[in-house]
């Protein structure tokens, strides 16, 4: 594949914005014993998902003690201090949510955080596509004092999913272990592109949620929600990394599998700032970076092709570029045509 002039048009492009990710993890009282310990192993491999997508400074676990109220939202104010309009949040509360008839608390050590704890937060974060996940029971009514009571509407700045669809929905929920498990599973990686979205992620726990209670014989007592937009294209792990694990650290190999995890997070970066640039632009960009992506593939398959009696499995999976182009250019600004003709 010949991508000297790729490259070159690249180099003409505006650059891309460096965006960071920061991660937090809320894990709140778990009540009984068994409670806990689901709790704290989800926190855990939410934590070991989390390094897979950005680096460890970026990363704040609140558990036991720590969790406090206090701590918590101190943690968020230094945040909006720190961050540009450019990064994004993603927020993980994990532990149990009681409901009074007006008001929604995540339960943790001392004062609970509030609904209006938590829209103050999301509010204050500089820029959007922030990301919210709490897998309590009766975290719908959060939902519904972010955004309010009709199921239609949607947030403009952040994406947020809940447990149940309202504050009725009481029970100790199941959604929160399926959403973690998404985090580390092919079978939620629907697209086969090493990551896990958060649309992935929900509709993988979706299904187990609805496959328990159907298993069970019960009517279900939990029925999860997401609102916002941009679901799709906001990744939460990475598949790969184990791969990257098992390569000799410094070696070629693993130089090119970290410029195309590199590459990877710049073309989800660019989706989630489309309407912030013209079509033009936005399919100038994305042309060359998933251009970028298939040459590195290549050498890639080409490494790996020499390295068959090295320790390492020899056949890593590396998906082609999940977005193909069918731009029509006989119309003015046509856009291309995303993977399974979806537009990106």
């Amino acid at each position: 594949m010949n991508m000297r002039p790729v490259l070159l048009s690249f180099c003409l492009l505006p650059a891309l914005a460096h965006a960071e990710l920061y991660i937090s993890v809320v894990e709140g009282l778990g009540g009984m014993p068994e409670y806990q310990e689901q709790f704290d192993s989800q926190r855990d491999d939410v934590v070991d998902a989390a390094h897979s997508m950005t680096d460890a400074s970026r990363v704040a676990v609140f558990s036991g003690e720590e969790a406090t109220r206090d701590k918590v939202l101190a943690h968020f104010s230094e945040l909006t201090t720190k961050m540009t309009a450019d990064d994004r949040v993603a927020i993980y509360l994990i532990g149990h949510g009681s409901f009074d008839g007006t008001d929604y608390k995540f339960n943790i050590p001392g004062p609970d955080i509030s609904a209006a704890d938590i829209k103050d937060v999301l509010d204050k974060l500089p820029g959007k596509n922030h990301f919210l996940v709490n897998t309590s029971s009766t975290s719908g009514a959060m939902v519904e004092a972010l955004i309010g009571e009709d199921k239609d509407a949607q947030p403009e700045k952040y994406l947020v999913i809940a447990a149940t669809r309202n504050g009725v929905e009481r029970n100790a929920t199941h959604f929160g272990r399926y959403f973690v498990d998404a985090l580390t599973s092919t079978e939620a990686d629907l697209n086969k592109n090493n990551t896990i979205s958060i649309q992935e992620a929900f509709d993988f726990a979706d299904r187990g949620v609805t496959a328990y209670f159907e298993s069970e014989g019960k009517l279900a007592t939990e029925h999860p929600q997401l609102r916002g937009a941009g679901a799709a294209q906001f990744s939460l792990a990475r598949l790969s990394d184990q791969a990257i694990a098992n390569v000799s650290e410094g070696s070629l190999l693993s130089e090119l599998l970290e410029q195309l995890m590199q590459l990877d997070a710049k073309i989800e970066d660019l989706q989630l700032r489309r309407t912030e640039l013209s079509n033009t632009a936005y399919i100038q960009q994305l042309q060359a970076l998933v251009l970028q992506s298939a040459e590195l593939s290549e050498r890639i398959e080409a490494e790996q092709a020499k390295q068959k009696d090295a320790s390492i499995d020899p056949v890593i999976a590396i998906p082609a570029p999940t977005i193909r182009f069918q731009v029509d250019q006989t119309q003015p600004g046509a856009e291309p045509a995303g993977a399974n003709g979806a537009t990106p």
